[in-house]
């Protein structure tokens, strides 16, 4: 068996395929294991022994009902349906490997399903890519798959290549686990994804190219929905730096998870910015406006940097208490003259930098609806009003940071890759992200939070139960 993908799903399925004794190579595009499981926060689970210990009951079926009604139902409700069943179980497998959890609970209006990896998902796959050398699991690195051999309908092997020497080899086998990651990182399936994709800014690793679909659709695999950009709502929109730098910024936190007013490119306010508490809807909400500027006066960066937030970050499994380095980080970012970032001392001069015209009256309207304690526009919850009125004032501009790109193949409960006539082609498997559009609709399922890398460890590890349950038959 050869595993195509050496991050979160494909070491699950190297991990299983060892405790099933099959025989396994592991190809990586990349010098390093772990992919982007190395940048999730938590995975996903139901009816774990952490919920248990926690008292967290969930129903399975009305889980099972929102999520596809989330989707439109364009989501597979069987698969679904298995992977909610399995979740737990998976949850406690990877607890029993040794992978540490730091929390079990919701992500703003969220279900309790994501258990936090304590150190986060990096010290998961390091932990997994340890186990799967020491249960004797070969590891190839710097090698891609190029094609899939077929003979007579079934799976015969693998070229492969090289990405040092580009040099071309055949490799034998009777079954392959696709577990590329996805496509976040090719931009071309972007485009045909969304109109927007200019504003996006993909946090990936750089490998998650859409390699599995494309050798998947070569191999006969129905061109299935692409699923759904996985939005990271909010994020400072910087084009001269890689979207990761920011990932930890504590006014990327203030502009976007403490959202106290966006305006668009006039000046006017367009949404309730609660909508962050699910960061795919306020990635949608924040594409609609050719331009999107988060807008603090300095009463608010000083309450966030010395008394605490206004509200808990929705987001992450992980809130913190304040903004402590907010301060410093506007300094740095003022001296050294960055673009996103633009600051005034009055509410005029701020608009007139920006050429945002409608900005003062929008802020005249806004602090009285403050005032009054009802955003009479967008129903913003009352506590979270929070007036703009103390200069300096400063802006952020905001785009939508895409963290990863589900679908393109359609697998069935097996996680086997399916034809155009709804067959599976035998011997080729799909997991991870690159079968995770059989979960979603349009829109990435954050009410479902932790379910890609859920999925990722659920996926890779169903794939070789059944080819382990069928060699053995």
């Amino acid at each position: 068996m050869i595993i195509v993908g050496g991050g979160l799903s494909g070491l699950s399925a190297a991990i299983t395929a060892s405790e099933q004794g099959l025989d396994t190579l592991v190809l990586e595009k990349g010098r390093t294991l772990g992919g982007n499981g190395n940048y999730v926060e938590g995975a996903m689970g139901v009816d774990s022994d952490l919920q248990k210990q926690a008292n967290i009951n969930i129903s399975k079926t009305q889980l099972l009902q929102d999520e596809l009604a989330y989707s439109h139902y364009e989501a597979s409700a069987p698969h679904l349906k298995k992977l909610i069943d399995s979740s737990g179980q998976v949850i406690n497998w990877l607890a029993e490997l040794g992978v540490k959890f730091s929390k079990v609970g919701g992500q703003g209006k969220s279900w309790p399903t994501v258990h936090s990896f304590a150190g986060g998902g990096y010290a998961a796959v390091q932990l997994l890519a340890k186990k799967a050398q020491e249960a004797g699991i070969e590891f190839a690195t710097s090698i891609s798959a190029q094609e899939i051999k077929q003979q007579n309908g079934h799976i015969r092997g693998l070229s492969v290549m090289n990405e040092v020497t580009g040099q071309m080899r055949d490799l034998v086998c009777n079954n392959v686990i696709l577990a590329t990651g996805g496509y976040a990182d090719n931009a071309e399936l972007i485009k045909k994804r969304t109109p927007f994709y200019q504003k996006l800014m993909t946090v990936s690793n750089g490998k998650a190219t859409g390699d599995g679909m494309q050798l998947a659709w070569d191999a006969g695999a129905q061109h299935y929905q692409m699923g759904a950009i996985q939005y990271g709502g909010g994020a400072i929109y910087d084009k001269t730096q890689p979207a990761f730098v920011h990932m930890s910024s504590q006014l990327a936190a203030a502009a976007t998870q403490e959202a106290i007013l966006w305006v668009n490119e006039r000046g006017e306010r367009f949404v309730n910015e609660d909508v962050n508490d699910n960061m795919c809807h306020a990635g949608s909400a924040i594409l609609t406006q050719a331009r999107v500027f988060s807008i603090l006066d300095q009463t608010a960066v000083d309450h966030l940097t010395e008394v605490g937030l206004y509200k808990e970050v929705g987001n992450s499994p992980v809130s913190p208490e304040k903004l402590a380095t907010l301060r410093q980080e506007i300094k740095h970012d003022l001296d050294t003259h960055q673009k996103y970032l633009t600051q005034a001392d009055t509410v005029v001069g701020l608009a007139e930098k920006l050429n945002l015209s409608n900005l003062p009256s929008t802020i005249e309207h806004y602090n009285s609806d403050v005032e009054a304690g009802c955003d009479v526009d967008y129903g913003k919850d009352p506590q979270y009003l929070t007036a703009v009125k103390d200069g300096p004032f400063y802006a952020v501009e905001l785009g939508v940071g895409m963290a990863c790109a589900l679908g393109g193949i359609r697998v069935d409960n097996n996680s086997e890759v399916l034809n155009r006539y709804g067959y599976p082609i035998s011997g080729l498997y799909a997991v991870g992200n690159d079968a995770a559009g059989m979960l979603v609709g349009d829109t990435y399922a954050v009410t479902l939070p932790g379910s890609t890398a859920g999925y990722a460890a659920f996926s890779g590890r169903n794939a070789v139960l059944t080819i382990s349950r069928r060699a053995a038959n």
